[in-house]
């Protein structure tokens, strides 16, 4: 599949919600050349069947797959399926009315992911008739021929790892008649992307070079390891002793740090999840600091930053939030989000005394970042208007309220 430096290129392309479709259409087709793409499409669409991407994502890829084929004359392609049977499934109003729109070739692809999202996201989305589209494509997808040189050579491997052509042997095996198969059997919709994975030979177990093809016509057995390593057992058992109200040593926290800045997938490899992180905060948030730190540089930073966004706000994450913003320079997107998201917080708080305390909390965590030149006053919403709205008389809120008038 790709490269570990493709895959980052490829996340960092399909994540941008600022960005125009047609944009991030352009920056792919600047990375990926045209033999490249189809390779690309499948990861797209491994990524996609198996739920690893967030909403941003979902709509940027099910974009490039239609993308892929835009400009080739043909009536159907290898992912619409994908996208049919993703309509079918989706709960999400803006993923549908993109597919619908996708599928119907009535895309207009110079709106932002963001604006899309906040467009349609509220609208409710009627799924036309799916057996015509599922029939529209079964009538145009590419059949197989039962023509004489459609005959499978067959293939073996020798002791040296060389491939021995069956057919050029002087006792070889006849050749396969492929007249010999059904039309179910032969049938094009059976290749789809995720047909081919690498078959473990018993001689050797990761020899890459001997692709196996999967037909649903055939049964396979699977082991898979579920187990996990040494290292990630340690790590699991020890990054969750807080979420149990255990202690932690010096020792353990060091060992902790250290494993992930030594490769921070582990925390996806044993499912420490954002939401994982965000429990973390609560029980030691230093610790959830310095792993946050750790991690700044990996591509899934984004989503354990997104989660601060979707969690009610806590003295313990604003503190982390503050911690990051002053040593991490983050999107000012996020910033913005992350004070309207407080805003939120205040405007939908019912108690009193737990108002005025986020208010307050509010006006000291903006003052302390904008004194100490982490935050620019041009990116606070207005939405911070409304603690000054309801007159407190607090010094904190008093200093914010003097800092926003200064010239």
């Amino acid at each position: 599949m790709l490269s570990p430096n493709e895959l980052s290129t490829l996340y960092t392309i399909i994540s941008d919600d600022s960005k125009t479709f047609e944009i991030i259409a352009q920056n792919f087709q600047k990375f990926y050349g045209k033999l490249e793409q189809f390779k690309v499409g499948i990861t797209l669409w491994f990524l996609l069947k198996e739920n690893l991407l967030n909403l941003i994502q979902r709509l940027s890829s099910f974009y490039l797959l239609y993308d892929i084929y835009k400009q080739e004359q043909v009536n159907t392609t290898p992912f619409i399926p994908l996208l049919l049977d993703s309509l079918e499934n989706s709960k999400i109003n803006c993923e549908k009315k993109l597919l619908i729109d996708l599928l119907d070739f009535n895309f207009q692809n110079k709106i932002s992911i963001k604006e899309f999202i906040e467009t349609y996201s509220n609208d409710e989305i009627k799924v036309p008739d799916m057996q015509s589209y599922w029939k529209n494509h079964n009538t145009t997808k590419e059949k197989i021929t039962k023509e004489i040189n459609d005959w499978i050579r067959p293939v073996i491997y020798d002791n040296n790892g060389n491939i021995n052509n069956l057919s050029k042997s002087p006792e070889n095996m006849p050749l396969f008649d492929i007249t010999s198969l059904s039309n179910e059997e032969i049938n094009f919709n059976y290749f789809e992307p995720n047909f081919l994975t690498y078959y473990p030979n018993s001689n050797y177990p990761f020899y890459e070079d001997e692709p196996m093809w999967i037909l649903p016509t055939l049964k396979y057995d699977f082991i898979w390891d579920f187990t996990m390593s040494p290292v990630q057992e340690n790590l699991n058992n020890l990054i969750n002793r807080p979420l149990k109200n255990k202690s932690l040593t010096d020792e353990q926290i060091s060992y902790i740090l250290e494993t992930i800045g030594e490769n921070p997938n582990i925390l996806k490899e044993i499912n420490f999840t954002p939401d994982s992180i965000m429990k973390l905060i609560e029980k030691n948030d230093d610790l959830a600091t310095q792993i946050l730190f750790k991690i700044s540089d990996y591509n899934g930073f984004e989503d354990y930053l997104s989660e601060f966004l979707t969690k009610n706000w806590s003295v313990n994450s604003m503190k982390v939030i503050s911690k990051i913003i002053q040593r991490i320079e983050l999107p000012d997107i996020f910033i913005k989000k992350y004070l309207q998201h407080l805003m939120d917080n205040y405007k939908n708080e019912k108690k009193k005394e737990s108002k005025t305390r986020l208010a307050r909390l509010t006006a000291f965590f903006i003052s302390n970042l904008i004194e100490h030149e982490h935050l620019g006053k041009n990116i606070i919403p207005e939405e911070v208007n409304e603690i000054f709205n309801d007159k407190y008389k607090d010094d904190d809120i008093m200093k914010l309220k003097k800092i926003l008038n200064k010239d």
